[in-house]
This record gives structure tokens, C-alpha cells and sequence, in this order.
């Protein structure tokens, strides 16, 4: 089985001159833990003495792979890969991690077919409910893993959703005071509703949640984009502020707009079997080289043939 090797080269600026490896690493986000690792696999003296214009080689070595069993027959779609990260469109009716009931239909499981060869540790970084279809962020290694994890503490990994509620959510007006008022359903796109309050999980429930003012703070941005009166249905576009578990679904539900066909909170069939949620784009700066990148994946054939 083939080792996981990232490596880096490094050039030392003037201002690292006479300084320590170990702090020209920090500096570059590498964790303690990670500094530790790289110390005891490549025997490196983390106390050397650096010089400008000098060269560091970094090789981060993993041997460790995770115990998920490959499913070469699960369908997904690879949007983007390289050496740090994969950006895959995940169907819905997927889980992200096997679960219990869930030992070999998840991405987890796919992806493990996908790196059989190797030596893998599966590191998702952004997570999707089991029905909620779409982008979904994965780190290659232990380097770009510490980078995510501080980009998602911080904020900086921002994720939008499209989703499909019942109702027209113009109606919605009353929420913020501030929102013009429009005479024309065609002008009303990009309507702008805030929903911040807080969420917890329901007692006695181990996925269930609900708004309530004991609850971790939760803010989404909505956007109306279009209504679709003969079937009562509006598509509406969601900016996350926030990343608490089933934070759309319970929001909009909470406002009087809840996704369609949510098994949880909105059981409603008639147009779709499963919540009507899509995480449609993505927008991050690379780990390595802080390059803004965006990612976009399309409505699913099941919401579009509602709105089509």
C-alpha cells in the first residue's frame, strides 16, 4: 500500500533570517501537532537556524488509512482535485460518514475506492445531510486539513444553497422592515430576508432541531429568487453565516417557508421525495497557494424538473 507524500518546498524571505524552523512553519499554518509529526517522520531539528534565500523541503508522510470499506459503484461527480483537496458533487440519498445502517453507501465509502491504492485518511470538511445534494469540500492531508479547519473557524470558506420552499416567500416582507416593497412579482429577485435566531437540538431527539432562545446562534441569509404560483412553491437562494446542523431547514420552517419534501420537518411529497436542498457553489482560498477559487455545482434533475 502506497504512502500519502506531500511535498513542499519552502524559500526563506529576509524576515525568517536567523529565526527557527519551527516558527517559519507556524507561521505558514502548520499546527503544532502537524510541526511534531513532520519532526518525528523526516527527523528534522525544528530548532535550526534559518538563512534567507535558503530552500526547506517538507515532506508530510502519512501511513495511516481509514477504516472504510470501498464502493467502486457509488455515483458521484469529481468537480476538482489536486494534491490537497477534492471538491465532489454528492448526490442526494448519500451520507457523508458511515453510521450505523450506513457502512457502505456513504462518500466516505466512494472515495475510498477512489484513493484504494493509497494510503488514505478521509478528512470531509464541509458536510451535507443525507439528502441534501451538492458541493462538498474533502482535504488530502494532514497540511491542507489544519488550513480548513482554521479557514472554517474563521469563516473564511464561504457556501451558498438553492432550495425549493413552499409558499411565496415575498410574503416574508414583515421580517425585515427595512425590505422595499415591490408591486411586481418579476421584480422582486434577489430579495434579501435575515433569519437569526438560535437553534438546539430537540430533547429526547438525537437529530431533530428547533429554534430556541437557549440554542446556539444561527444566522441565515435568504434570497427569493423566483415564485411559481400554480404550484405555491418559491426557489430561494441561502448564504450560511453560520454552520448549525439542519440550520436551512429549520429556519425556513420557523419563518413559514419550509424546504419541500423534508422528512423532518416538512413531509410533504407531492413534487419531491427528499428535501429540496442543493449546496450549489462554494468559494475558498486554496490551502498551499491562497488562491481564491470557486466551485459550482448544477440543480439535480429532481429539482429542476420542478421549476422548469
Amino acid at each position: 500500500m502506497e504512502n500519502n507524500v506531500r511535498k513542499l518546498i519552502y524559500f526563506i524571505p529576509k524576515s525568517f533570517d536567523g529565526k527557527y524552523l519551527k516558527d517559519f512553519l507556524s507561521a505558514q499554518g502548520y499546527s503544532n501537532e502537524l510541526i511534531k509529526h513532520i519532526k518525528n517522520t523526516l527527523g528534522l531539528d525544528m530548532f535550526r537556524i534559518l538563512h534567507a534565500g535558503e530552500d526547506i523541503k517538507i515532506e508530510i508522510i502519512e501511513n495511516e488509512k481509514s477504516d472504510i470499506e470501498p464502493n467502486d459503484k457509488l455515483k458521484y461527480e469529481i468537480i476538482y482535485e489536486d494534491e490537497d483537496m477534492m471538491i465532489v458533487n454528492k448526490p442526494a440519498d448519500m451520507p457523508i460518514h458511515p453510521s450505523q445502517g450506513n457502512h457502505t453507501n456513504t462518500l466516505g465509502n466512494a472515495l475510498a475506492s477512489h484513493f484504494k491504492n493509497q494510503n488514505f485518511v478521509y478528512r470531509p470538511i464541509t458536510r451535507l445531510d443525507r439528502d441534501t445534494s451538492g458541493v462538498c469540500l474533502i482535504a488530502k492531508n494532514k497540511f491542507s486539513a489544519s488550513i480548513f479547519a482554521e479557514h472554517i473557524s474563521k469563516n473564511l470558506i464561504k457556501r451558498s444553497y438553492l432550495g425549493i420552499v413552499k409558499g411565496n416567500v415575498y410574503n416574508a416582507l414583515h421580517i425585515n422592515p427595512n425590505l422595499k416593497e415591490f408591486n411586481n412579482l418579476n421584480d422582486m429577485a434577489d430579495l434579501e430576508i435575515v433569519v437569526d435566531t438560535p437553534i438546539k437540538r430537540v430533547d429526547d431527539s438525537t437529530i431533530e432541531r428547533c429554534v430556541a432562545p437557549d440554542g446556539d446562534k444561527a444566522i441565515t441569509k435568504v434570497f427569493g429568487l423566483k415564485y411559481y404560483e400554480k404550484k405555491d412553491l418559491s426557489l430561494c437562494k441561502f448564504i450560511l453565516l453560520t454552520g448549525r446542523t439542519h440550520q436551512i431547514r429549520v429556519h425556513m420552517r420557523h419563518i413559514g417557508f419550509p424546504i419541500i419534501g423534508d422528512f423532518l420537518y416538512n413531509p410533504d411529497y407531492t413534487y419531491i421525495k427528499r428535501q429540496a436542498l442543493h449546496s450549489s457553489e462554494l468559494l475558498m482560498n486554496h490551502p498551499i497557494t491562497h488562491e481564491m477559487m470557486r466551485f459550482d455545482a448544477k440543480l439535480p434533475d429532481d429539482m429542476n424538473e420542478i421549476i422548469r
